[in-house]
């Protein structure tokens, strides 16, 4: 004791700038003769308070600072914006490759819907041009667009959508518009004029800001990357904190022109966007109705799902048609056929389909409560349509509103309202039929279901961002992320741990992840080419197998998802308490001198 006490007493004196253990309260060696410490002082250099400091301090900025998320929901409350904030904190300390998905497909579908929009800007008429001042549509706006910065509110609304006033402040309701949403009110010639600068100010953050917070994390990895050329020992701790700078860099470059923490959307408050607002409304889940309890009584998946708010609901388009009122009366509209076709408008289908001006115009023709025999081909349809690799698959919920049969004064000025849409604004002809038949010799019409307004727009990636890749390259893109993830811890392979069993343990870790993300990378392959088993997965998610499928499937998946929690969680915590336990060198600091080429 007495000599670890003088040998202490030493390397308090000691301070050399090539050797910055200052004091060794805890010393050892293993077989090798590396000699391994504890708890090192720093008070002229590199200490394990300032690893850990350095570390925590990189990490912090890496998750907390480079989360942009979207304008939240209406009257959220202090406590829920915190509740949302430490989720996705925890997501960026455990899993930061979510983030960084997240941050790729919100950057995709920002691209798209600038280059849509600047089609639209360009194909729009004259005379809608003139009305128009010159702002330019940026990247930024279309960011700002796909955050949930542009919502509709509208007190004319409260005539045709139910809870249309919102009771707690006494405003009309907010729709908040999507990606999808903002493409076609591009088309339709009403792109919100607002400046650049506008959206900028409802940043948090400058790009100055954004700079600094680089400029730290740059440094962190030019010291991990000095000290392997000088072949000194990166620590777990640091190789954890590395994985987080990469993702950080990643954030950042998708992120760049996202506004930083927005609180508040962009009013559109214009009367003469009513009709539009009406369409999106139909067209989206929140005009779908949700009985909780009647949802929890149906299948195990279902009431999990229903507990977690994760599952899609049916939008009004999939269960209303067009039809004509005197259809009844023996009234035929001309080049109808009698067999059903799911083909869209612009297809080479032998169904004859009048044209949709002439439709609208037709005052026999109005929007119905579809026949119970086109429902059960509309939702099929939809499913199919979707395309969205299958681990973004939610349980499909199709519940009958109350009085679902007793139609509205509400329901019917709604609808009115969506017929005006189509009259107003051409544009919403585009691709729109999802189904014409005929059904019982009365022909009905059907509109496509697209997500175009939302109470607000959630951060996880949904239906309601723009692509033009295949679900496959989205579920790929994700699993690849969550294989570098492990092969960068994966990479500590070789270093100290204070034990053999953390070791073997974080190689373990580190492999599990790595291998799960490859293996949900060869899953979503097949899956693309086998339709079966994606048949199979999303009957399982709806609850439709036997009891004994369920139950095994279920126990697998959550034997996995679970294993891969705990693999994380031990990652992040082994490289925090890792240090207890280092080598010497760990604190040595490289000769930066000497890492420049001498000719």
């Amino acid at each position: 004791m007495s000599f670890r006490i003088t040998l202490a007493c030493l390397f308090i004196t000691s301070c050399r700038a090539g050797f910055d253990i200052t004091t060794n309260l805890t010393a050892d060696s293993i077989t090798d003769g590396t000699e391994l410490v504890g708890y090192v002082q720093d008070p002229s250099g590199r200490g394990t308070i300032t690893l850990v400091l350095s570390s925590l301090l990189t990490l912090v900025l890496c998750v907390w600072s480079a989360l942009h998320l979207n304008v939240p929901r209406r009257n959220q409350t202090k406590w829920q914006d915190f509740w949302l904030n430490f989720r996705w904190i925890v997501t960026g300390i455990y899993a930061p490759e979510l983030v960084v998905f997240t941050a790729w497909r919100q950057w995709c579908s920002a691209r798209l819907l600038q280059q849509l929009v600047e089609e639209s800007l360009r194909d729009s008429q004259p005379d809608l041009q003139s009305k128009k001042d010159n702002t330019e549509w940026t990247i930024s706006h279309s960011f700002f667009a796909c955050t949930g910065g542009f919502a509709f509110e509208l007190p004319s609304l409260g005539r045709s959508i139910p809870g249309a006033t919102d009771s707690i402040i006494d405003r009309p309701k907010r729709l908040t518009l999507t990606a999808r949403g903002m493409t076609v009110l591009a088309r339709c010639g009403h792109i919100p004029s607002v400046r650049k600068e506008e959206i900028e100010d409802k940043s948090k953050a400058n790009d100055l800001a954004k700079a600094a917070v680089i400029v730290q994390a740059t440094w962190m990895l030019i010291q991990v990357i000095g000290r392997l050329a000088s072949g000194l020992p990166v620590t777990p701790l640091e190789v954890n904190t590395v994985a987080h700078v990469l993702c950080a860099f990643l954030m950042y470059l998708f992120w760049w022109n996202k506004p930083l923490l927005p609180n508040e959307p962009i009013i559109l408050d214009a009367e003469e966007l009513e009709p539009l607002a009406a369409f999106m409304y139909s067209s989206s889940e929140i005009s779908g109705y949700v009985n909780s309890e009647q949802v929890k009584s149906q299948t195990i998946i279902k009431t999990l799902f229903a507990h977690l708010n994760l599952y899609s609901k049916t939008p009004e388009f999939e269960n209303i048609c067009l039809q004509p009122a005197m259809s009844e009366l023996g009234y035929k509209p001309p080049n109808f056929s009698t067999s059903i076709s799911v083909a869209p408008a612009h297809s080479d289908d032998d169904l004859e389909m009048p044209e949709l001006p002439q439709i609208f115009q037709d005052p026999e023709y109005h929007f119905h409560s579809a026949p119970p025999a086109c429902i059960s081909e509309l939702q099929a349809r939809r499913e199919k349509e979707r395309g969205t690799a299958f681990f973004e698959r939610r349980p499909r919920i199709v519940v009958d509103g109350p009085d679902s049969h007793q139609k509205s004064i509400t329901d019917m000025n709604r609808w009115a309202l969506i017929k005006n849409a189509f009259q107003d604004f051409p544009a919403l002809y585009e691709d729109r039929i999802s189904l014409s038949h005929n059904v019982g010799g009365t022909p009905c019409i059907h509109f496509k279901a697209e997500q175009l307004v939302a109470d607000h727009v959630q951060n996880w990636p949904s239906n309601d961002l723009l692509r033009n890749v295949d679900g496959l390259v989205v579920g790929m893109v994700l699993w690849l992320a969550n294989l570098c993830y492990g092969g960068i811890h994966a990479a500590g392979w070789n270093e100290h741990f204070p034990s053999t069993a953390e070791l073997w343990l974080w190689r373990a870790s580190a492999l599990y992840i790595g291998f799960c993300g490859g293996l949900w990378v060869a899953l979503n392959f097949i899956v693309a080419r086998i339709p079966a088993l994606n048949e199979f997965w999303e009957h399982w998610m709806d609850g439709k197998k036997t009891w004994w499928q369920n139950l095994g499937l279920g126990a697998l998946v959550f034997l996995c998802g679970f294993s891969l929690i705990l693999a994380r969680m031990f990652i992040v915590v082994e490289a925090v308490i890792s240090i207890r336990e280092l080598p010497a060198s760990a604190y040595q600091t490289p000769e930066w001198i000497d890492l420049i080429p001498h000719f």
